[in-house]
């Protein structure tokens, strides 16, 4: 089991890191929009929607990063008083009651979306563009996996840390 959490961890340790190119390409879109629409005045069809896109895929592959550094927002004024098992077995309460639910609504809805992109040549409609829609769904999709294993993984060390009083690894 350590092995499959190490995997876990590491995969979203991994992707969180690539995020930083993301970050960078996304200020050169950015940058190279507001020179095209503002000293060139020739806007794009194109950067917009690339903008659009570079965010989302930034926001949503960092997800399982964010929550394998407890980078989430938590209520932190009882919260951080508490000793680590109590943490652990709130955690692990609050897993199931928002984190499962909220992640299966959207891991569904997700997978239903990305499929119908594939199926359909879902295309965008944003600009005259028409880019495919498939892409951006289909990371999307593994975006919210990523998130849902890191979850799972979280989960099980909080279990350990709530029964057993000690950390898992």
């Amino acid at each position: 089991m350590r092995k499959v959490l190490k995997t876990i961890d590491s995969i979203n340790e991994w992707v969180g890191e690539q995020m930083k190119w993301a970050v960078l390409f996304l200020i050169l879109v950015v940058c190279s929009e507001v020179v095209m629409r503002y000293v060139f005045n020739h806007p794009t069809s194109q950067l917009p929607v690339i903008q659009t896109w570079t965010g989302t895929t930034l926001y949503i592959l960092a997800f399982g990063y964010v929550m394998l550094h407890k980078g989430h927002v938590r209520v932190d004024v009882l919260y951080s008083r508490f000793p680590e098992r109590m943490k652990a077995i709130m955690d692990s309460i609050l897993f199931f009651v928002f984190f499962l639910t909220a992640i299966g609504s959207l891991l569904y809805s997700g997978y239903n979306w990305m499929i119908h992109a594939w199926v359909s040549h879902e295309r965008s409609m944003m600009t005259y563009w028409y880019p495919a829609m498939s892409p951006i769904r289909t990371i999307v999709f593994i975006g919210l996996v990523l998130f849902f294993l890191q979850g799972v993984a979280t989960l099980i060390r909080d279990l350990h840390m709530a029964v057993r009083s000690k950390p898992y690894d």
